[in-house]
């Protein structure tokens, strides 16, 4: 397949300039994830290295927007990734419920149950720092909320509920704080100046409303298509079903932490040392090469004759390979594992409107490296 033309040059371009939140099915914003692969990229991915029919494997699924994409362009998909919250974000794009009335009817449900934990709940148990972002009534109920949720299996609805867990919004549950990153912004609302937005939010109605934007924009979707999602080691995790391509963006090299900047939505979902977590989801550059190195070994032995591996990569520079990123991995995987080639690659820059903290250093351009699997000699 040939897939340097300039027509695909020109789609993947545009794909990665302006936004895609007013085109996007809304599912993709169920909950926020830093860093993930914008929903038309995911989605040009998808069309152009795969076909109806086939399996789309994504090893590090992030927030899950390529598998949704798989899934709305009617192919199978196999996620994972070892970031709790992320695999439970994955896990609501992939198994919601399917209609809106069938899911406020679960709401009702939960609220029953909920209504029985509350007063069991000691907050004297909670640490200062969760006490710190509500009104105390609201935490009581976030508390019990998460834990029939997650009794219950119901990752839909605790990924809704993460998504309004915090910013300065009247329709989140926390005090005044940022969206996607857990961090207070007391000084520019002051309690005196803004008493409204430290008073008690009650979390049902939220949830509700949270519910009905999920679901006002949600393409016609084959229930019958291959939908799961692991959290494992991408190292070692084999899939069952044959696997016909590989898409994913696996994690910056520490450019991103992705256990810190969720901490807050974490410790919700049981996750109380989130250093312990980014130590493994956001790897030491040595660590990180050691993981490639153990996948692109693992995905030579699943992928088909020719099968293609398709990365979103940063910039990154590698002291140690000397080069950048996407150059040190197809290195790992031409001239360490072998068997590879390069059968494309593109490098653009990030616009700036892509960025969490807008103007900030860090990846300055992303790279899609596609290998393609050759037959060892």
């Amino acid at each position: 397949m040939n897939f340097v033309n300039k027509h695909l040059l020109n789609k993947i371009s545009n794909k990665w300039k302006g936004s895609s939140l007013q085109k996007e099915s809304t599912l993709h914003q169920v909950s926020p994830y830093i860093g993930k692969i914008k929903s038309s990229m995911a989605r040009t991915l998808v069309s152009t290295f795969s076909k109806e029919g086939d399996t789309v494997y994504e090893p590090f699924s992030g927030s899950g927007s390529v598998a949704l994409e798989s899934w709305i362009a009617c192919r199978n998909i196999v996620a994972n990734d070892l970031n709790p919250y992320a695999a439970m974000i994955t896990r609501a794009k992939l198994f919601p419920y399917n209609s809106v009335n069938k899911t406020l009817s679960e709401v009702e449900k939960v609220a029953k149950e909920v209504k029985l934990i509350i007063p069991k709940i000691d907050l004297r148990t909670i640490p200062k720092g969760i006490r710190a972002f509500f009104h105390l009534q609201t935490l009581k109920e976030t508390i019990a909320w998460c834990r029939v949720l997650k009794l219950n299996h119901s990752y839909f609805l605790l990924s809704c509920l993460l998504g309004i867990l915090h910013h300065q919004r009247p329709g989140f549950l926390s005090y005044p704080c940022s969206h996607t990153v857990p961090y207070l912004r007391l000084k520019k609302f002051p309690y005196k100046e803004y008493p409204e937005m430290y008073q008690y939010r009650p979390l049902q109605e939220r949830l509700e409303k949270k519910v009905l934007r999920v679901f006002k924009r949600i393409p016609e979707l084959d229930y019958r298509i291959i939908r799961k999602c692991y959290m494992l080691d991408s190292g070692r995790f084999i899939p069952e079903q044959k696997v016909d391509v590989i898409i994913t963006s696996p994690p910056y090299m520490r450019q991103l932490s992705y256990a810190r900047d969720n901490r807050l939505r974490l410790w919700f979902i049981g996750i109380n040392d989130w250093k312990q977590l980014d130590s493994k989801i956001s790897p030491t550059s040595k660590k990180y090469f050691d993981l490639c190195r153990s996948c692109l070994k693992l995905w030579h032995t699943i992928l088909p004759p020719k099968g293609l591996c398709v990365l979103v990569l940063g910039d990154n520079y590698s002291h140690q390979y000397k080069m950048h990123l996407p150059d040190a991995i197809a290195h790992i995987a031409i001239k360490e594992i072998g068997g590879y080639s390069v059968a494309w690659k593109y490098t653009e820059a990030i616009p700036n409107d892509r960025r969490i903290r807008r103007g900030c250093y860090g990846n300055l351009t992303e790279t899609i490296l596609v290998l393609r699997k050759n037959n060892r000699s």
